[in-house]
């Protein structure tokens, strides 16, 4: 049985080294940087205890902390490269019995979800839990501790920005899937930022909802792409990082 009061945080995996569009975080939109933006949303979820940033100890970083410590939520300096690592670190700093997870780069994700995970994981206590059904920006994923720890334990390298095989590919975890209804379903939207045409698109949705965007429903948000079909357009061509990177690592280096 798993305890109702269980300590739960949110994980903002980020770090200032973008390329393709650089100091991606510290973008302004409204005025308003985007890890600030996607601060105030995860700010709406009702049942977690912490937001943290997880970042490096890198001094490009910095400006990360600084941020955490403005908007009064936590920070976690850990390695550069090995991502799961900075993430079970982040647990075991703030005493967490259960994290959320995605990278800072997706101002709108769901917080409707987030409370979803929750729920689930003390119905099932599945190690990952995933909401892939939704649009990538939109979806996150829950982990169990334990299980953070089981991946550290058996990883070989540090080079874990890519880490969902782990869980998938080894067989020493139990995964539960969402089944997203099919409203909600757009495999063709793009909510994350990567590139100048992410930006782009992202300012055409804030200019609509204006100041309350960060706390305007999904569905509200995916009802206006619906009838804006050009702007879902605008970086319908981008690549989806993240999702590419998770097909794509084949090998995984077990001790």
């Amino acid at each position: 049985m798993i305890s109702n009061d269980m300590k739960v945080g949110f994980l903002l995996t980020a770090r200032m080294k973008s390329t393709r569009l650089k100091n991606k975080l510290t973008l302004k939109i409204n005025h308003r940087q985007i890890i600030r933006l996607m601060i105030d949303r995860i700010k709406l979820v009702k049942n977690i205890d912490e937001i943290i940033i997880c970042t490096s100890m890198n001094t490009q970083d910095d400006i990360l902390e600084e941020i955490a410590k403005e908007e009064k939520i936590g920070v976690f300096r850990g390695h550069e490269d090995d991502v799961i690592e900075r993430l079970y670190g982040a647990t075991q700093q703030y005493k967490l019995d259960y994290a959320l997870n995605i990278t800072a780069d997706c101002p709108l994700v769901s917080f409707e979800y987030i409370d979803k995970i929750i729920a689930k994981y003390k119905e099932t206590g599945a190690d990952l839990i995933r909401t892939f059904g939704l649009a990538h920006g939109f979806f996150s994923y829950g982990m169990k501790v334990e299980a953070l720890k089981k991946v550290c334990e058996i990883k070989k390298g540090t080079d874990t920005e890519v880490w969902g095989k782990y869980f998938t590919d080894t067989g020493l975890f139990e995964i539960y899937d969402f089944d997203i209804p099919e409203n909600l379903q757009r495999p063709d939207y793009r909510l994350t930022l990567d590139y100048p045409k992410d930006f782009e698109f992202f300012k055409k949705i804030y200019t609509r909802f204006g100041k309350d965007t960060y706390k305007t429903p999904m569905k509200d948000i995916i009802d206006f792409l619906d009838e804006n079909a050009e702007i879902v357009q605008i970086n319908k061509d981008m690549k989806q990082k993240y999702q590419v990177n998770w097909d794509s690592q084949n090998k995984l280096e077990l001790k």
